[in-house]
């Protein structure tokens, strides 16, 4: 009896050590997901309300102001941008972002799609795929950083802007609230307006310098606010993720110290009728 109560104690160890880590891995991700969510929220309002007027500005009717607005050469290949994250442990936030992009991919699969792709998840996950991987950022680590998001709408604004792509889509991750995140793929470029209605505005100098200047400045807004949303989203999966193993762990281990006590009880019950049998052979 003795050996199976080492092994389930070497298990109980275990589980223990796991409920460890995996608590301190939860208390990590909430405080990254205030850090983070804060600024989310603090820039989404405002990105809102910029795309709104961005919109209400160029009205139904402009878009001869600026090489953003028009629709790209039909026979240029569409660039797909996916976000995803570094590292793992954050539940199925890779697994349906992707999914959604390569969902994309098949149904678009009479178009040449070029691939830019940030996060190694995703990188790992389309390494292999027909379609050609223009570049990757990767080492982020849902830590939004200013001169990367530059680098990436630079680089997205420029293979437009110079014909070499038709459209830019860009497939990420909506936070919601704590449970729910929701994948999603825009099409960035070229800037479809939303508003139909003719919307005049008095421009000073005129409204083609305006935009000249406004929408690099929008372009910048809208990609940062994809990269918190995203970052947001993975922080709080890791976070459910981390939540659901703990408890498991928890439940695992009430499960094991139960059992050994069983066991426990029975090897006493065992040694009690052993002693007795013995006992009662000797009065024989």
């Amino acid at each position: 009896m003795g050996q199976p109560i080492k092994q389930i104690k070497n298990r109980i160890r275990s589980v223990e050590n796991t409920k460890k880590v995996t608590g301190a891995m939860q208390m990590i991700s909430v405080a990254k997901l205030n850090r983070i969510q804060d600024q989310l929220f603090v820039l989404r309002p405002y990105a809102l309300r910029l795309e709104s007027f961005m919109h209400n500005l160029i009205g139904p009717s402009k878009e001869n102001l600026s090489g953003y607005f028009k629709p790209g050469v039909a026979q240029a290949p569409t660039v797909l941008c996916l976000i995803t994250s570094d590292s793992g442990l954050c539940g199925l936030y890779n697994q349906n972002v992707m999914r959604l992009a390569q969902e994309f991919l098949d149904k678009n699969s009479f178009k040449k799609i070029k691939l830019i792709l940030v996060g190694q998840k995703g990188l790992n996950y389309f390494r292999t795929a027909p379609q050609e991987i223009l570049n990757s950022y990767l080492g982020l680590n849902a830590k939004f950083k200013q001169d990367f998001c530059d680098k990436i709408i630079g680089q997205l604004s420029q293979l437009f802007l110079s014909g070499q792509v038709s459209a830019v889509h860009i497939a990420y991750t909506v936070f919601e609230n704590s449970l729910v995140q929701k994948p999603v793929i825009e099409q960035l470029l070229s800037i479809q307006s939303k508003n139909t209605k003719l919307v005049e505005y008095i421009a000073e100098p005129d409204l083609k310098s305006i935009l000249n200047d406004l929408i690099p400045q929008y372009l910048k807004i809208k990609m940062q606010l994809i990269l918190l949303e995203s970052f947001t989203s993975e922080h709080a999966a890791r976070t459910v993720s981390m939540k659901t193993a703990t408890d498991n762990a928890k439940d695992l281990l009430e499960g094991l110290v139960l059992f050994r006590n069983k066991v426990r009880q029975a090897g006493i019950t065992q040694d009690i009728l052993e002693i007795t049998s013995s006992a009662e052979a000797l009065k024989g």
